[in-house]
């Protein structure tokens, strides 16, 4: 009886004990970075569309609607929503990235995992622009290679910065330090690089480059597929990483009442964002080859 009296308390200890978790998830940083995933998604998809597949040969179809499918994304592409709406997103989602940094426990570990990610996707886009001939899809430094720079700058930055752990509201110093990193690479972006509006609106890169240039400012020489230089993007992530000290110093929603079903269509794709960007890219380009094959009949089109 004491041997099932104890066995009872036991598996009733069990049910009340709290399992063991990482760090709960901010439902609006989710959010957001679905938003923005989902925006950078529309946009890599309107460029296979207008730039690969309808200037790469639909332009010479007899097909009306691919014809018109293709002057829709060229007419997205150069719109006023685009010129205006890329920068917002793109800053949404390296913002957003900055301050996820105060949630992870390994920002070193997980700047390389993605720095791995990049570096295939440099390959296998390698492989089928040079080898198999599918061109205008080679991404030499796109937004995931600078988001793994950034993030690894990051962790080089906050080992300095963790000198300061023992001292009373180091957050605050901490978030102090980031914000004045962010406001120099702000004014360095200024002078030394062109706008993103410039960029767009008359596609400006900065003259009298050198072979490592373009890793830092937009140039033509390493301009690919995707390419997103680390300025003014790493300005972007370290003003998310210096508001992370202020609001998220112990990685806690600031809107926990607010969560609900209501934004599973923005979360799920934010916590997923890294799998639906690299997966998007894959099946955009099939779905465009197979419905190239359906309505013209040709088997290999670009």
């Amino acid at each position: 009886m004491a041997m099932t009296t104890e066995k009872r308390v036991s598996e009733n200890e069990k049910k009340v004990r709290p399992k063991k978790s990482g760090r709960a998830r901010a439902w609006e940083l989710d959010a957001l970075r679905g938003l923005s995933i989902l925006m950078v998604v529309w946009d890599h998809f309107m460029y296979s569309v207008g730039h690969i597949f309808y200037l790469g040969g639909w332009e010479y179809s007899d097909s009306s609607f691919l014809n018109a499918f293709g002057e829709f994304a060229l007419d997205y592409w150069h719109s006023t929503l685009r010129l205006y709406g890329w920068p917002v997103f793109v800053f949404i989602f390296f913002f957003v990235s900055g301050i996820c940094t105060a949630f992870s426990r390994n920002n070193f570990l997980r700047g390389i995992k993605l720095a791995a990610v990049a570096l295939a996707v440099s390959g296998i886009t390698y492989l089928i622009d040079k080898v198999i001939g599918f061109s205008g899809v080679f991404i030499l430094f796109g937004v995931l290679h600078c988001l793994a720079f950034c993030i690894l700058l990051f962790f080089f930055l906050s080992l300095l910065t963790s000198l300061l752990n023992k001292v009373k509201g180091s957050n605050y110093i901490k978030g102090a330090v980031y914000l004045l990193t962010a406001i120099a690479l702000y004014i360095i972006n200024h002078f030394f690089n062109v706008d993103l509006i410039d960029l767009q609106l008359h596609g400006a890169t900065m003259p009298d480059t050198t072979p490592v240039t373009g890793l830092f400012v937009f140039t033509d020489d390493w301009w690919t597929a995707d390419y997103f230089p680390l300025l003014p993007f790493f300005a972007f992530f370290m003003t998310g990483a210096a508001i992370a000290q202020f609001f998220y110093p112990n990685g806690k929603s600031l809107l926990p009442s607010l969560d609900g079903k209501w934004n599973r269509f923005l979360t799920i794709p934010g916590k997923y964002s890294l799998y639906i960007y690299l997966g998007i890219q894959v099946v955009a380009v099939i779905v465009l080859w197979l419905l190239t094959i359906a309505v013209t009949g040709e088997t290999y089109f670009i």
